[in-house]
């Protein structure tokens, strides 16, 4: 099972250049069939949450690294896991952002989105001030996770303190920061690389971090949305479900 990511339906459109031929995804679950003299046989029947660089867009993959393959707890789905790969592991960066920041004032927007969400839920017990936008056709889904995640009532952006406000980008929508830039406002972006003001973050997690990840989701203390699973021949209709309707959770794509 993989996710399918904004980021994959990017390259596909050629928003992304790419090198081809060329394999989507950087992450999947599944459960592993073989290893080699250098692996423990410990891991066979295992299911596992791999990261590959080289695509993980097929029906088997031949991990040859061995910190990027992590076991997953018992208690985690394989859906909930593999929305860890571009969902939770992008959140937990932000999060590290976040907390190191000396900003009070922490404004979020595509709060609504699968990275969105599961950055409220990291935070949740952060005393910063937390302020998501979304759009207004996504306030009765946003209003609806926030309760069943146990989230708080958050304030609007009004009246803000602008020099203890750091604003976060999801949603990429130029025109949700244009206001923010024109004031000076501190900025970091996982959407918009080439802005003046506005910072892009790209980074990566360490594999250990991968594995607390989803202790936190076998602890139930993050629940990761997932708003519908595709098999790989139905790969069309997936892509046209995520460019035509709203984003309600992460689409999955599995190969079995």
């Amino acid at each position: 099972m993989v996710p399918l990511l904004p980021y994959d339906v990017m390259k596909l459109n050629g928003k992304i250049p790419v090198t081809l031929p060329h394999v989507l995804g950087y992450g999947a679950v599944g459960r592993v069939e073989k290893v080699g003299k250098f692996r423990s046989e410990k891991l066979i029947n295992q299911r596992v949450l791999v990261l590959n660089p080289s695509g993980t867009f097929k029906e088997r993959i031949t991990s040859h690294i061995p910190p990027l393959t992590i076991s997953i707890p018992d208690a985690v789905t394989d859906s909930q896991a593999v929305s860890v790969v571009g969902g939770l592991d992008t959140a937990f960066v932000l999060y590290k952002k976040i907390i190191k920041s000396s900003h009070q004032i922490i404004v979020i927007t595509g709060a609504n989105s699968v990275i969105g969400l599961a950055l409220l839920q990291l935070l949740k017990s952060s005393d910063k001030t937390i302020v998501p936008l979304i759009r207004e056709k996504s306030a009765n889904y946003f209003q609806k996770r926030c309760k069943d995640y146990q989230l708080p009532v958050y304030s609007g952006d009004e009246n803000l303190k602008l020099e203890a406000t750091l604003v976060v980008d999801i949603a990429g929508q130029e025109i949700l920061l244009k206001s923010y830039i024109e004031r000076g406002v501190d900025i970091i972006s996982i959407a918009q690389q080439n802005i003046l003001g506005v910072r892009f973050i790209s980074e990566g997690i360490f594999p250990g971090e991968y594995a607390k990840l989803l202790e936190l989701l076998k602890n139930g203390d993050i629940i990761l949305p997932i708003d519908r699973e595709f098999y790989y021949h139905e790969i069309k209709e997936a892509i046209n479900y995520q460019e035509n309707f709203p984003s309600r959770g992460r689409n999955l794509i599995s190969f079995v």
